[in-house]
């Protein structure tokens, strides 16, 4: 079974029982900002629940965990830490778990819905 199978399959068990929003296989990181530029860019699966934004890289194994109550704002821009695919990335800007404003990126083949479903969850925490 290819890596990449055996990843999604993985990831998809874990959120068993989840209500998954939005899931995109083969999103494209762009990395995570308090990282820095020499870091490894991949493909995986990023999903989204009303609690969390969450991306499993195929390889190498990697995890990143987003809250929703920790991400501040979103964007749309064509680049990130130097990289871009010529196209609109998704742009995360968060609390990570240092307290300290971070930010990561994907492209996502659907940025529309990806981005109106982050910006419809992040007002309902804040009229919550």
């Amino acid at each position: 079974m290819p890596l990449f199978k055996k990843r999604t399959r993985e990831i998809k068990q874990k959120f068993a029982g989840n209500d998954i929003l939005l899931t995109s296989r083969g999103a494209n990181f762009f990395g995570q900002e308090s990282k820095g530029l020499g870091q490894i860019r991949g493909n995986g699966v990023l999903l989204l629940t009303n609690k969390e934004l969450y991306f499993g890289m195929w390889t190498p194994k990697k995890d990143l965990k987003i809250p929703i109550v920790a991400i501040k704002s979103i964007e749309n821009p064509k680049s990130f830490l130097g990289k871009s695919v010529l196209r609109k990335l998704l742009k995360i800007n968060f609390i990570n778990d240092g307290d300290d404003l971070d930010a990561a990126a994907w492209y996502v083949k659907d940025l529309v819905s990806w981005t109106q479903e982050l910006e419809q969850l992040i007002r309902n925490i804040k009229n919550f």
